[in-house]
């Protein structure tokens, strides 16, 4: 198997394990110390180091759903990058608020392992980004 078809492979399993088993601290408990999530359009700070940061984004930001769905996309970039674009709809737990999004994830890898991550908030802009669209 290539190692373009690793990092989909990966990935996939990886959102499966957070968004189809409920399992959030497993599927992010491998990232390294020094992974970087980026997520400006998210975070006040800009980025999020390590699992541990990245999880607590992740519960912080799950606190505030009802009924999530979500369901994802992936394509290799090259043998170390991916994009995922991801679709989530849900309703909001204090309004009930049903509302949807669509975002774009670069995922990096160096020697095997999960580097960085960024988001953007527009799938196009992800698109450009990864050398995708002109």
């Amino acid at each position: 198997m290539t190692e373009q078809s690793r990092i989909v492979r990966i990935l996939d399993r990886g959102y499966s394990i957070i968004w189809r088993e409920g399992r959030l601290e497993d599927g992010l408990r491998g990232l390294d110390e020094d992974f970087e999530w980026e997520a400006a359009d998210y975070l006040d700070e800009g980025v999020r180091r390590g699992p541990d940061s990245v999880i607590r984004f992740f519960r912080e930001w799950l606190d505030v759903w009802d009924d999530l769905e979500v369901d994802w996309e992936l394509e290799e970039l090259d043998p170390e990058r991916a994009l995922a674009v991801v679709h989530m709809s849900g309703r909001s737990r204090g309004s009930g608020v049903p509302s949807e999004m669509h975002f774009g994830q670069i995922w990096e890898t160096r020697g095997g392992r999960f580097k960085r991550m960024r988001m953007f908030t527009d799938v196009e802009q992800a698109r450009r980004a990864a050398g995708l669209d002109p």
